[in-house]
C-alpha cells in the first residue's frame, strides 16, 4: 500500500530508468492488492479497498501518481493539525458554539499564532540572526550524513551501536542482540543490486528512494557528493 502511494511517473521502477505512465501504476497497484486479497481470501477486505481507496473515483485523493508533480506533502495532515488545534485549544469549552463565536476565536485567538510562526518561517523575527535549522530539516540533514557514509562506515557504526548496549541477564535481550549482529553479517555478505540514479531528473530506481520522506537513497546523495568533491557548496 506504502508503495502505491509513492510511485509516480518521475521516479524510475528498474535500472534501465523506465518510468510507468500514471494509468499504468494505477492499473498495476489495482492489479496488484486484488491478487494479494484474492490469494489470501480476502474478499471483503478488497471491497473496503476499492471502494474507499482503489476506484477511480478515490484514487486521485490519494495517490501520488495522479499529479503530474511530486507534491511535497503526502496528507492533509497540515490541514487536519490546524483543525485539531481549533478545536482542543480554543474550542474545548464550547459545545456547539455559533459561528460568530468561532469567528471571532478564530480572528482573536488562533491567526495571531499563525502568524508570528509564519513570520517565524519566513525568518522575520530574527534579523542579523543566524536562522535555526527546522525539525525537518535537522532530520533531512541527518539522513544526508547517514547515507554520505560508505557502506562498511555505517555497519561499522551499527555494530558498534549493539555492542554498547547495556548487557542484561535476560535470555530475550541477548537473543535480540545475537540476532542483530546476525544481520549485520547478513548484511555485510549481500549482494548489492544496480539502480538507475540520475541526479540531473534527481530520480533513483531504488525502494528506500521511493519510500524516502525527503526523496533520497544513498546512492543519490553518494553521487551529489561525488559531483561537489565532497564539499559544501552554496547553491543560492
Amino acid at each position: 500500500f506504502r508503495r502505491h502511494l509513492c510511485m509516480h511517473p518521475l521516479i524510475p521502477v528498474d535500472d534501465e530508468g523506465t518510468c510507468l505512465s500514471a494509468k499504468e501504476i494505477q492499473q498495476a497497484a489495482v492489479e496488484d492488492m486484488y491478487q494479494y486479497c484474492y490469494k489470501n481470501d480476502l474478499s471483503q477486505a478488497w471491497a473496503y479497498l476499492w471502494n474507499r481507496w482503489y476506484c477511480p473515483k478515490m484514487w486521485p485523493l490519494w495517490a501520488r501518481s495522479a499529479s503530474p508533480i511530486i507534491a511535497r506533502l503526502r496528507t492533509t495532515m497540515l490541514v487536519e493539525s490546524l483543525w485539531k488545534d481549533l478545536k482542543r485549544r480554543h474550542l474545548r469549552n464550547f459545545n456547539r458554539p455559533r459561528l460568530d463565536l468561532v469567528t471571532h476565536i478564530v480572528i482573536t485567538n488562533l491567526l495571531p499564532g499563525v502568524l508570528n510562526k509564519l513570520d517565524y518561517i519566513l525568518d522575520r523575527r530574527r534579523d542579523g540572526r543566524a536562522k535555526p535549522l527546522n525539525s525537518w530539516q535537522k532530520a533531512f540533514k541527518r539522513d544526508w550524513e547517514d547515507m554520505g557514509r560508505t557502506d562498511e562506515h555505517r555497519r561499522v557504526e551499527w555494530e558498534l551501536q549493539v555492542l554498547k548496549k547495556k548487557q542484561t541477564a535476560t535470555a530475550h535481550n541477548k537473543k535480540d542482540r545475537a540476532q542483530e549482529l546476525a544481520w549485520i553479517r547478513e548484511d555485510e555478505q549481500r549482494q548489492r543490486g544496480t539502480y538507475y540514479t540520475n541526479i540531473d531528473d534527481w530520480a533513483c530506481s531504488c525502494p528506500s528512494f521511493l519510500l524516502s520522506r525527503f526523496l533520497l537513497c544513498k546512492h543519490i546523495v553518494r553521487e551529489v557528493n561525488q559531483f561537489f568533491d565532497n564539499q559544501p557548496r552554496d547553491l543560492r
